[in-house]
């Protein structure tokens, strides 16, 4: 459990620098969803997930400044794992068609939010390390 917490919100910085990367690629080169490849699912649901259920089972050691750091905290929590379940049911389905439901325009801003839950990621590793 040690190396556990020792490692999860390192992890959960892997997401959000790789999606900030694959959000610009797609901006830039406008691939469509099916031309990714399906590690990319496989790489969220599993390092997601690690990051994820980390936050939540180290929730209390969390040392949080006010209510606005709480609320952040969550919204990394909701969209981390809530990402992992998308990418989960598009390995179970073996397709990725839900992913339609975002747009190209999506990317523009999926860019500035994975960037600040990237930045807000790196600060709480500051503070728990």
């Amino acid at each position: 459990m040690r190396f556990y917490y020792k490692t999860f919100a390192r992890v959960c910085l892997l997401p959000y620098f790789g999606g900030f990367v694959l959000h610009i690629f797609r901006l830039i080169f406008d691939p469509k969803i099916e031309e990714f490849p399906m590690e990319i699912d496989w790489f969220i649901v599993l390092v997601g997930g690690y990051g994820g259920v980390g936050l939540l089972v180290f929730a209390k050691r969390i040392p949080f400044k006010n209510s606005w750091d709480k609320l952040a905290c969550g919204l990394l929590v909701f969209h981390l794992l809530g990402s992992v379940i998308v990418h989960c049911y598009t390995i179970v389905a073996g397709n990725r068609e839900i992913l339609n439901l975002f747009p190209y325009e999506y990317s523009y801003f999926a860019v500035a939010y994975f960037l600040a839950l990237g930045l807000y990621a790196l600060r709480l590793n500051k503070k728990l390390y």
